[in-house]
């Protein structure tokens, strides 16, 4: 038996992450198909169509996700199948999901639920999206049916993926839709969902009383925050600096600080400042969600003001690999006290040439952060399958698995990568030939 260089504390989740509208396929009801029609929207001309067929092959995916070791899946839930219309719930697709959570469970995997990946129903967005305070009832109201319909299977539950990223994207970027360019509309549209998150933990603390998984708690709720590192570009330069740390304020301290304090304070210069108190926010997280991809070098007066490191090595993307960043980021999460599920972390990468390496060492640092005393509960690789990457089309290949989207039948093909986190995932642990075989210098 190889030497063990690392190994995980007892009870650890490892498993893989997805989203429905990225994997599923089929589905025509959500603001994301309509934009993806757009012309010049997606890279390549892509759009999601029947992306990995998911929705049929899910058991034969979980079997792939069991047979690595994998003990939790991350997975959502896709609001505008179950409720294609205001009011009209749609029974086939509610009876889908519990095939699916059922189907995890034969596998025994850990469902790890998002109520809110980026998508809204059709009709949501008709009526303003998240910029419509309605929205913020109508999502209660569908976070209240999942509760009571899939409570007895689910416990683990995410309640919105990255406020902050849905928020500039979409509102201030203009990448993805409604595509707006109005700092004012995104600082509102965060908010909205920080306190969208609040009012879904309430909502499934009052509706979900069924102990799903038997260890004591009817729900564990918390939220995924992408937590990119910022650094200034040039150091020396106080403009650099000063934008780095206001960027860092505003992306990431605001929105961790929201479930601690029950305060959300948002501003960036020339928009209108938002400051709510919400009470419901305190508390409102059993553990704080980490999506970590990379660093940006942040540079005032440049027509990209974020960029890679020059000489990184990069990823398909063209994100810097920076795996000392994740230890880093798994410190900042853990202050608050809270345990930290790592929802989301991974790396585009088509020929998986430098994700292994990539990924031993991030594991090891992830190690690090443990014996800095942040209590890590769980890695969730993204992604199982390679999938639709929203305005990036196809290109970004992040999967465990690759999926061939030229052939009808989307066969699925393992990768080195999936092998090195399988044999890390039975040992829970890092074994010294798993590190050596990924070229990691030790």
């Amino acid at each position: 038996m190889s030497e063990v260089l690392r190994r995980l504390p007892e009870g650890f989740l490892w498993g893989a992450a997805t989203s429905a509208h990225q994997v599923e396929g089929g589905n025509r009801a959500n603001d994301w198909w309509r934009f993806e029609q757009q012309p010049g929207r997606i890279h390549g001309g892509d759009v999601s169509g029947d992306a990995c067929r998911h929705y049929e092959r899910y058991d034969s995916d979980f079997a792939l996700a069991e047979s690595d070791g994998h003990n939790a899946h991350r997975l959502s839930i896709e609001w505008s199948r179950v409720e294609p219309a205001h009011g009209r719930i749609d029974d086939d697709a509610v009876s889908h999901y519990h095939d699916v959570f059922a189907a995890l469970r034969r596998r025994r995997l850990l469902p790890v639920v998002t109520l809110h990946h980026f998508t809204n129903p059709a009709w949501i967005a008709d009526q303003g999206g998240w910029e419509n305070r309605e929205t913020l009832d109508r999502f209660s109201d569908f976070v209240r049916l999942c509760a009571r319909e899939y409570g007895g299977e689910v416990d683990w539950w995410c309640t919105i993926n990255e406020p902050e990223v849905l928020a500039f994207r979409a509102y201030s970027e203009g990448l993805w839709p409604p595509a707006k360019r109005d700092d004012n509309a995104a600082l509102e549209v965060m908010a909205n969902l920080i306190e969208a998150h609040a009012r879904a933990a309430a909502v499934l603390r009052e509706e979900d009383r069924v102990d799903a998984d038997g260890d004591g708690h009817a729900t564990r709720i918390g939220f995924a925050k992408n937590l990119v590192q910022l650094e200034p570009s040039r150091p020396w330069f106080p403009l650099d600096r000063l934008r780095a740390h206001f960027e860092n304020e505003k992306f990431n301290e605001a929105v961790m600080d929201a479930p601690l304090t029950g305060t959300i304070a948002l501003s960036i210069p020339g928009a209108r400042a938002v400051r709510r108190s919400v009470p419901a926010l305190r508390g409102s997280c059993d553990w704080f969600g980490l999506n970590y991809y990379t660093r940006w070098k942040v540079k005032m007066f440049a027509p990209d003001p974020h960029v890679a490191r020059a000489g990184g090595e990069r990823s398909d993307l063209g994100w810097e690999i920076w795996p000392p960043g994740f230890e880093q980021s798994l410190v900042r999460a853990g202050r608050g006290g809270l345990p930290v599920l790592v929802t989301e972390h991974g790396f585009a990468d088509a020929t998986d040439r430098t994700r292994p390496r990539a990924l031993v060492k991030s594991l090891l640092h992830l190690g690090c952060a443990i014996d800095r005393g942040v209590n890590v509960i769980g890695y969730l690789h993204w992604s199982l399958l390679d999938n639709f990457e929203w305005a990036d089309g196809y290109r970004g290949r992040f999967g465990l698995y690759r999926v061939d989207f030229g052939h009808p039948d989307r066969p699925r093909t393992r990768t080195r990568s999936a092998d090195l986190l399988a044999r890390i995932a039975h040992a829970n642990a890092i074994p010294r030939d798993v590190a050596a075989e990924a070229g990691v210098a030790l």
